[in-house]
């Protein structure tokens, strides 16, 4: 089976609108999240977000006229991604456009209905994969394209599935990633769950008064390429994508299991795809929602994959700077563990003031800590129980 590298990333966030200032943002401990000025917030329990820049994809403004937020929110990072990768057209015609999301064109639809009697073309990027046919059809790419939708692992499912594209040989090239745009749903319906810190209280991961999340918005996008091929052309290889895991709790429809198992199974099943002992990873870039119920299942779960070596392998969650983006959050979270490899740093945990002493991590509160590793986790957990963990090597 062939191996994975990664040889490109794009990222749009609350950050920045490149990877270079998502980067420069995780090693500085700089949070993204902020008052939300893309809708009025008065009647919602939240008035943070963690918005990012508009979009501007360096394509003819004519040719987007009908692409939502976050479709061009993808557009841009996978543009960025395959520059940094060097790819041409004939090495993107046969390749695989995957991408997750969670709400997909629902930005536009929001317009639609605002304005009443609107114009029905706000319609046309409703669809959950015009985000995926926007990037395959800008970047002439003619191979498998395919969109999730697993909440909030959806694009981390999406960089699994394209891994497993090029491990078979279905392909040798893969854009994937995902994409998501703030709404008056999603921030009206966490609110209604009380999943949202309240007022303007950002996200506090971990911490023992952590009381919800903070949304978030952006798009990632990996180039996934089979190692040997990337080799041979001489790209940069940044990191080997070397497994994954997915499993589901089948416990509730909103909450994780108590105690992990999925979460905790999932972990299990990328270490045993890459044939890697628990010993091997150095670090755990958290899904850390900041919820009460989540940041405590993942613990667990954490507590059962390294037993008495959990205490000493780093966690942190980087919700705390640019926010749950939901569909998008496994991608841009495999995009900071990427760069964490390649980089030679860990990101912190910001707002983080008093770890709750229940748990007993090493969570990096608030500094980015300047260590090189050899392996880590990317976890992404997401209502249904749908559980994603996808694992990233040194190149």
């Amino acid at each position: 089976m062939r191996r994975v590298a990664v040889t490109g990333i794009g990222v749009v966030s609350a950050l920045g609108p490149d990877a270079a200032s998502f980067e420069a943002g995780l090693r500085a401990g700089r949070s993204g999240i902020g008052p939300l000025s893309l809708f009025d917030t008065k009647g919602f329990r939240s008035t943070l977000a963690a918005q990012a820049p508009d979009p501007t994809p360096p394509v003819d403004a004519n040719r987007l006229r009908n692409a939502s937020r976050p479709d061009r929110f993808g557009l841009q990072a996978a543009f960025e991604a395959v520059a940094q990768a060097g790819l041409g057209a004939s090495e993107l015609a046969g390749a695989a456009v995957i991408f997750g999301t969670g709400t997909g064109g629902l930005t536009t639809t929001e317009e639609f209905i605002k304005a009443g009697d609107g114009p029905a073309e706000l319609l046309l990027a409703h669809q959950p994969a015009s985000v995926t046919d926007l990037v395959a059809r800008h970047l002439g790419s003619r191979g498998p394209r395919t969109t999730i939708m697993t909440a909030c692992s959806s694009s981390a499912t999406a960089i699994g599935y394209a891994a497993d594209r090029i491990r078979l040989g279905h392909v040798d090239v893969a854009v994937a990633g995902g994409a998501e745009g703030l709404t008056r749903l999603t921030y009206a319906g966490f609110g209604c769950l009380r999943a949202l810190a309240p007022g303007d209280e950002p996200c506090r991961p971990f911490d023992a008064e952590r009381k919800g999340l903070t949304l978030g918005e952006g798009a990632a996008v990996l180039i996934l390429e089979d190692l040997d091929r990337a080799r041979a052309r001489g790209a940069v290889v940044l990191a080997i994508m070397a497994g994954w895991g997915i499993t589901a709790d089948a416990h509730h429809m909103t909450a994780p299991h108590p105690e992990g198992e999925g979460a905790a199974r999932a972990m299990k099943m990328a270490l045993d795809d890459a044939r890697l002992p628990a010993d091997a990873i150095g670090y755990v870039n958290a899904h850390g929602t900041g919820t009460p119920h989540n940041d405590a299942a993942e613990t667990l779960a954490i507590k059962t994959i390294f037993g008495a070596r959990a205490p000493s392998v780093p966690v942190s969650s980087i919700k705390s700077m640019v926010g749950h983006t939901l569909g998008a959050a496994g991608a841009i979270e495999a995009a900071a563990s990427v760069l964490s490899l390649a980089g030679g740093f860990l990101p912190p945990t910001v707002n983080l003031r008093t770890p709750d002493p229940a748990f007993g991590l090493d969570y990096l509160p608030g500094v980015a800590r300047e260590v090189g590793v050899d392996a880590i986790l990317s976890n992404s957990f997401a209502f249904g129980g749908n559980n994603t963990v996808l694992l990233f090597t040194r190149a």
